[in-house]
């Protein structure tokens, strides 16, 4: 279990992103579609499984290109 001094620093986390007009979001995801995002992450095509789904999203709903870090 996280200690006070950790869910603190979360707090203060979500709260900024809140401010800054970010919104948390809980998807329930199919195995392949997981897999294939920690896959896409182990290969270092993004840093994390956040901003792999944050891309995909932009991708899909603002119509941008997908930018990849590599």
């Amino acid at each position: 279990m996280a200690d006070a001094g950790s869910r603190k620093r979360a707090q203060r986390l979500r709260q900024t992103r809140r401010e800054r007009g970010d919104r948390e979001t809980n998807v329930w995801l199919p195995r392949e579609i997981g897999t294939a995002i920690d896959e896409a992450v182990e290969r270092g095509l993004f840093p994390s499984r956040q901003v792999a789904i944050a891309h995909a999203l932009e991708a899909a709903f603002v119509r941008k290109e997908m930018k990849i870090v590599t």
